[in-house]
């Protein structure tokens, strides 16, 4: 009997790498066994594992050279579903599955198959799960009340959710779970044991991510593609964002750190649209943070509009920059960005339910209008968008501050503050 020991319960690094050495030796199925270890020496007492030649800077695949082992793509996805669940048995399972799909021709098509079977059920609750917890997580956000998030785990999923956290929350947080805490503290993430292995956590038993079995590779990383029809069924603005974090419908999110998605509540008065995250935002997740974002707080505090009280978003969710002399510089969305983000503006504005929609620039009037806007034509008066929800145009706050002339600056300002006033005033008939 083969003996492997995991060095978590998400160990997929260790998983794969054995496979491919118990593949190359063809051992059955009922021949290995499958562990995760329960304490630090765990690994001396079952003999050699990838996880004790990993500290050395080695895996078994460089040891021994195997030949690459092909499978589905679809097939590897659900494996790494797989080893989130509870199942006890998910790692002889996913064996079994890899096993008989080489020497036994099992297939997708294998509808019936016990194990196919198995493997469905199992990912379905996998699944499920991890849509809950990014709602769950999405909401403990938005809510800004607390920093720590107790969530009483039903699969092994919370390492796989880290990136879609990281992305969602860029400022401190910690997830704690019974088998594992997580740890985000505005850098650098931290996986711990969890509260039944220990109540509280010292310095010492926090693990960087990146570092030993934390390495990338070392456990799953789960991306959940949203498709339109769950973009057009969230009922809530923290499920619609906790789906926008893994869009991946242009080529912005590449580059970008993350999806900077709308602020504020549903059925607030005024909507604020405005072009595309700036590199402030991109990195603190939240939009208008920036120098802009600080001149339109101003503005909004002369109009007699509280910022907290009403929705601000913009129309392309993805920060688009070209790098000069180490800086991200701005550069401008084209439409065929507005167009991929149109989904989620649908969204927002069906969930916000604005009296007022005030378009800050011209990419934020293209979003909305369908069509090419020239501001000095459509600025300064209210516009019927559709039913009852009226529109106000006006210039990028970023607009004037790129303003030269001090005396022309404060003009802008000045009207831009009434454009504000306007839309006030008609949340106000």
């Amino acid at each position: 009997m083969k003996h492997v020991v995991l060095a978590h319960e998400v160990d997929w690094h260790t998983w794969r790498s054995e496979t491919r050495l118990c593949l190359h030796e063809q051992i059955a199925p009922d021949a290995i066994q499958w562990r995760v270890r329960e304490t630090e020496d765990d690994f001396d007492k079952l003999g050699e594992s990838s996880e004790r030649i990993s500290s050395k800077n080695t895996t078994s695949e460089e040891k021994i050279s195997l030949p690459r082992i092909n499978l589905p793509r679809a097939l590897m996805q659900d494996l790494m579903i797989l080893l989130q669940s509870y199942d006890p048995d998910r790692f002889s399972l996913a064996y079994r599955l890899v096993y008989r799909s080489l020497y036994e021709g099992l297939t997708r098509q294998d509808i019936n198959d016990s194990d196919r079977v198995l493997l469905k059920e199992h990912v379905q609750d996998v699944l499920q799960e991890t849509y809950s917890f990014r709602k769950i997580f999405s909401e403990f956000v938005a809510s800004r009340e607390r920093q720590k998030l107790p969530y009483e785990n039903k699969n092994y999923i919370i390492e796989a959710n880290a990136s879609f956290c990281k992305a969602r929350c860029a400022y401190l947080w910690e997830v704690q779970t019974p088998y594992r805490r997580m740890l985000w503290n505005g850098t650098k993430l931290f996986f711990g044991p969890g509260e039944r292995q220990s109540p509280h956590v010292t310095a010492q038993q926090w693990q960087a991510d990146g570092e030993g079995i934390w390495r990338e590779g070392f456990y799953p990383h789960q991306v959940l593609l949203p498709s339109r029809e769950r973009v057009k069924e969230a009922e809530t603005l923290p499920e619609l964002a906790a789906a926008a974090m893994d869009c991946r419908a242009c080529e912005l999110c590449g580059p970008a750190f993350r999806t900077v998605f709308g602020v504020g509540q549903a059925f607030s008065p005024i909507m604020f649209v405005g072009e595309q995250p700036g590199d402030q935002e991109d990195r603190a997740g939240v939009p208008f943070v920036g120098p802009a974002g600080q001149l339109l707080d101003q503005a909004l505090n002369e109009a007699g509009i509280i910022r907290a009280e009403n929705y601000v978003t913009n129309a392309v969710k993805h920060f688009r920059f070209i790098l000069k002399n180490g800086r991200r510089l701005h550069q401008k969305p084209e439409e065929r960005h507005i167009t991929a983000c149109s989904p989620w503006l649908e969204a927002e504005r069906r969930l916000v339910k604005p009296k007022v929609i005030v378009m800050l620039g011209a990419t934020a009037a293209h979003s909305l209008f369908k069509r090419f806007v020239i501001i000095s034509r459509e600025r300064s008066r209210t516009l019927l968008i559709e039913n009852d929800v009226k529109g106000v145009v006006t210039v990028h706050p970023s607009y004037l501050l790129r303003l030269p002339d001090e005396r022309a600056k404060q003009q802008e300002y000045e009207r831009f503050v009434s454009d504000l006033a306007l839309a006030r005033s008609l949340v106000e008939l």
